[in-house]
């Protein structure tokens, strides 16, 4: 599996089951972010982390893939995704939508655009996790505090942080170095991919995967 990350919210997952290779999007950002969201990119299964699709990009996205902004269950070429929504978390009609991927015998956590605490019903739901992508830079998604306190609760073997300041974003977000630091412990690796396959895994230290943006 390889896992890159596009900036903000958005990652692309290339998974590969038996003979066939499928890729996965999420939350594709609109130009007005200051960040140009890469055209090449067709997905198999994109996921969105809230119902109101008018806050993505979709017109960004040259092909037809599958979407999904709802919760249930979804499974597109051997790509497992599990949308899950809190019913009694928030008031609006259209709530966040957080995700469970299941992908060459790992599973991926994606909590999109969260900004707040996880419910005792998401983490229920999400069950145990290998990998966990998560904002982290505050304002309009989680802050360094609270994405600690998530990996705290989930226990993930390895965190790719998301949604943190980084060059042409008009957001004003807290920066992966504090992050880390809130971490305190922090086992640091930057790349430009998560390429990652089940038995390489790390078996003790929780590994943080910084990604350069694909």
């Amino acid at each position: 599996m390889q896992l890159f990350w596009h900036g903000l919210s958005s990652i692309r997952i290339e998974a590969k089951t038996s003979n066939t290779e499928a890729t996965l999007l999420t939350d594709p950002y609109p130009n007005e972010s200051g960040l140009r969201f890469p055209r090449t990119v067709q997905p198999d299964l994109l996921l969105l982390s809230h119902q109101d699709r008018s806050r993505f990009n979709l017109e960004g996205v040259p092909n037809t893939p599958f979407i999904v902004s709802d919760p249930g269950e979804y499974e597109v070429k051997g790509i497992f995704a599990h949308g899950i929504q809190d019913p009694s978390a928030e008031k609006d009609a259209l709530r966040p939508v957080i995700y469970r991927i299941d992908a060459e015998g790992m599973s991926i956590a994606f909590l999109g655009q969260l900004k707040r605490p996880l419910t005792p019903y998401e983490v229920e739901e999400l069950g145990d996790i290998d990998i966990l992508a998560l904002p982290v830079g505050g304002g309009n998604v989680l802050d360094s505090k609270t994405a600690a306190d998530a990996i705290t609760t989930i226990e993930p073997r390895i965190v790719v942080p998301m949604y943190y300041d980084t060059p042409g974003v008009k957001e004003k977000l807290g920066s992966v170095d504090a992050f880390c630091k809130q971490l305190g412990v922090c086992k640091r690796q930057d790349s430009n991919k998560l390429k990652i396959v089940k038995k390489d895994l790390p078996p003790e230290d929780m590994l943080v995967a910084v990604l350069e943006r694909a």
